[in-house]
Formats: C-alpha cells, sequence, structure tokens
C-alpha cells in the first residue's frame, strides 16, 4: 500500500471521527471536493455538491440527533478500475431528540437513545473526497421509534457486532499479496459461486468451497443475521434466490481488498426478474435492482464473516411497493 492510501485513510477517518465536532461543517467542507457527488438511500438517493450534502443530510441528522457518534467496526482501502476508495461500516449511536427531516418525509423522534448500522463508499481525488456512497439501515431506525415497515426477519434479529476479533479497523499498511489474495476469494465467490444458481437449487452454487464452516452473515432489517452456512442459505441468500432466481450480482462501482478483508458497492449491486414474493412484496415479473454493500473478512482460504447493507426502502420501490407512504410528508 502506497502513503496515497494511508492518507486517504487519514482523511476520510478524520472526517467519519469528526462530524460531531463544533467545528464539524468546516471539517466536511475541507474534506470533500465542493462537487463532490453522493449517492445515498431512499428517500435521499442523490446529491451534488458538498453545500447540498451538509444542508439536507448531515445537517437536518445532527438537529435530530444531537449527540450523535459513528462507531466504525471496518474501515479499510484500496484501488478500482482507475479509482480510490476508502470503505468502512459500523454504527451511528446517538439520543433521537427531535425529528429528522429526510428527503420528502419526516422520521419521527424516538426520545430515546437510538443505534442503525451505516456502510459508506469514499472515493478520494488529489487528497479529497470526490464521491460518496453511502446506505443506513432506516428501516431499524424506524422500527425504533415504533414503526415498522418490513415483517420480522427471516433470520437473527440481533445488535449486530463487528469481527470476532474486532481486528478490521486498517489504519496502517497491509500485505498487498494478501489484499489480493483477498479480493480474488470475493470474486471467485460471486462470479464463480452466487451468480452460477441454476434457478432451482442452492447447490448449484457451490458456496461451501469459499465459505468457512462457521461464516456468519449479517443483514438489515428484515433479512436479520445466519450463523453457518445452512441459515444463510434458508434465511439469507434462500428468500433472495426465491422471488428472484435469476438473480446476478452486477454493477461494481467499487470492489477491493485490504490485508484479510474486502469490500464492495453497486448501484445496483444486484439485479434481477421479481418473480415470486418477497417479503410481503409481491412480484412484478419486472427487472429489479437493489443498491448493496458487502464487507468481508477472510480466514485462511475461506470467508468468515460478511457484513451486508441492502437499501430495502428502495428494493421495495423497484417492486412498486412504497414502505415510506404512511411517514408523514414536508
Amino acid at each position: 500500500m502506497n502513503d496515497t492510501n494511508l492518507q486517504n485513510k487519514a482523511l476520510v477517518w478524520h472526517y467519519w471521527q469528526k462530524i460531531n465536532s463544533h467545528d464539524n461543517a468546516n471539517i466536511f467542507s475541507q474534506a470533500v471536493h465542493p462537487n463532490v457527488i453522493w449517492h445515498g438511500f431512499q428517500p435521499l438517493r442523490h446529491l451534488n455538491g458538498a453545500d447540498a450534502i451538509w444542508s439536507q443530510f448531515w445537517q437536518p441528522l445532527l438537529d435530530a440527533m444531537p449527540d450523535l457518534r459513528r462507531r466504525p467496526y471496518f474501515f479499510i482501502t484500496g484501488h478500482f478500475e482507475g479509482g480510490d476508495w476508502v470503505a468502512g461500516t459500523g454504527d451511528f449511536i446517538g439520543t433521537f431528540a427531535n425529528n429528522w427531516a429526510l428527503g420528502h418525509v419526516v422520521i419521527p423522534a424516538s426520545g430515546s437513545s437510538v443505534h442503525f448500522r451505516f456502510g459508506e463508499f469514499c472515493r478520494v481525488e488529489n487528497g479529497r473526497i470526490s464521491e460518496i456512497r453511502i446506505l443506513i439501515d432506516l428501516p431499524d431506525l424506524l422500527r425504533q421509534s415504533g414503526m415498522y415497515l418490513l415483517p420480522p426477519n427471516y433470520g437473527r434479529d440481533i445488535w449486530i457486532p463487528g469481527p470476532l476479533a474486532a481486528d478490521a479497523i486498517l489504519l496502517d499498511k497491509q500485505d498487498p499479496l494478501e489484499s489480493e489474495k483477498t479480493r480474488q476469494l470475493v470474486e471467485a465467490m460471486i462470479f464463480g459461486g452466487l451468480n452460477k444458481y441454476d434457478g432451482k437449487d442452492q447447490a448449484s452454487q457451490g458456496l461451501e468451497q469459499y465459505w468457512h464452516p462457521h461464516m456468519v452473515w449479517h443483514g438489515p432489517v428484515g433479512i436479520g443475521s445466519a450463523y453457518g452456512l445452512d441459515e444463510f442459505k434458508k434465511n439469507a441468500q434462500g428468500p433472495i434466490v426465491g422471488a428472484v432466481p435469476d438473480r446476478r450480482g452486477v454493477g461494481h462501482q467499487a470492489r477491493i481488498g485490504n490485508g484479510r478483508f474486502a469490500a464492495s458497492t453497486g448501484w445496483p449491486s444486484l439485479a434481477g426478474t421479481h418473480l415470486h414474493p418477497f417479503m410481503n412484496w409481491p412480484p412484478t415479473g419486472k427487472r429489479i435492482g437493489w443498491n448493496i454493500m458487502d464487507f468481508w473478512k477472510r480466514d485462511g482460504d475461506k470467508l468468515l464473516e460478511n457484513w451486508v447493507m441492502i437499501d430495502l426502502i428502495g428494493a421495495a420501490l423497484e417492486s412498486g411497493v412504497d414502505l415510506l407512504a404512511k411517514l408523514p410528508v414536508l
């Protein structure tokens, strides 16, 4: 890893850690390019420019949760198709004291402490962030305010932990050979495993060759967590391939490896035809695309842990279901 990668990590880490400091607006403006592009989640999908991001996302969020802080547990960097990326995931934690004006809707305050997951990719050019892709688990936050947008999880319903070994905050140099090994394993698992589903039997994916016997998979509220491949196939992969049998991993804007860790994101990252029910969304027979982020840890020659962010509110809209329809509007 070169010095530029380390500088990129330092830039993004400082911005992440100082977002609730007294000088946060200035720190943000120094970290990002004035014309930074922001790709988010429903109902705030795209923003252009630092001023728009601050005024429409960060300032309303900080007004709603004045003591907001990040608790990242995964933080890596890498290079993909000409771009330098820093990526990570973890929790936002704070007191939901005031309503949050988000896009065209209002997220009602719970008046109590909340925690909700985020995933973020930052592309850095010439010492400043030029592109941000961010997802949060908004259905989980709404659930903590007493609003249930989704049915109970297919899998386990837990507060998602970070890596079991608490070893995924990578602020220093990593072995490039290990980084490449991790990236290649992830790509083999996606394109040689997940994408090989024959539309009938999950055994056609051959996932055992890529995943550790004690693998752990953590998805968003609505899907939940899975411990071991059997739970993963039943509660995570099963409902998705059951609803979208021709699903394929596509369209990555970033796919990076850093030591024994890797991450990818795509807008969309999964595409296929919605042929059967998913959750309580009726099938449409139409092509859909889901915006997703994945974060992995490799153990030896197998993938051990996986944290997944999905814009499920945006995914529901792809199937004609407006999960935010009952929320107050601005």
